[in-house]
C-alpha cells in the first residue's frame, strides 16, 4: 500500500557537476549566483502557497 507523499519540493538546484561544468567549470558558487538570479520567485511562491493548503 502507498502512502501519500509528506513532502513536495519546491525549489531545487542541481549541483552535481553535470549541470554546470560546461559553463562553469568548477565555478560552484558562480553557477549557484547565476542560478538565483533567474529564478521565478512567484512561482516559488505559488508552490509554497499550493503545499501548505
Amino acid at each position: 500500500m502507498e502512502q501519500e507523499a509528506k513532502w513536495r519540493p519546491i525549489f531545487t538546484i542541481d549541483v552535481w557537476e553535470h549541470a554546470y561544468y560546461l559553463k562553469y567549470k568548477k565555478l560552484r558558487p558562480d553557477y549557484i549566483e547565476g542560478f538565483f538570479q533567474v529564478i521565478d520567485w512567484k512561482e516559488v511562491a505559488r508552490r509554497y502557497e499550493t503545499s501548505i493548503t
